[in-house]
């Protein structure tokens, strides 16, 4: 599996690869997590130790990285995208995976370490 760049996000990659070991480790970590959700699946940063985490967060106030900023969000309540997969999650999951902006992605990142 990759990830495409739509703009660089250099800082967060190194971040990605330093924490789970490659942005390919990441990915399919990522997308185990949101298949596993039926709510959402987020690459948060945790504010207090500074560490990323693939977090899966099913209601909307149980399973909450507390502490933590959202980096990348996918939906994966079925209204996401059952209309366009049906119940084929993954391919889903892996088109979200292959339209990510980095550099979105960087801003966030750059805000939080500000």
């Amino acid at each position: 599996m990759t990830t495409k760049s739509n703009l660089t996000g250099e800082s967060i990659k190194y971040e990605i690869v330093k924490r789970f070991g490659s942005m390919t480790a990441w990915a399919q970590d990522f997308l185990t997590s949101a298949k596993s959700a039926t709510g959402w699946a987020i690459l948060a940063m945790h504010t207090i130790n500074n560490k990323l985490y693939n977090v899966v967060c099913d209601k909307h106030a149980i399973d909450v990285l507390w502490m933590a900023e959202p980096l990348i969000v996918i939906d994966v309540y079925e209204h996401a995208f059952y209309v366009d997969y049906k119940n084929n999650t993954t391919i889903y999951i892996e088109k979200f995976l292959e339209h990510i902006d980095w550099g979105k992605i960087e801003k966030r990142f750059q805000r939080i370490n500000a």
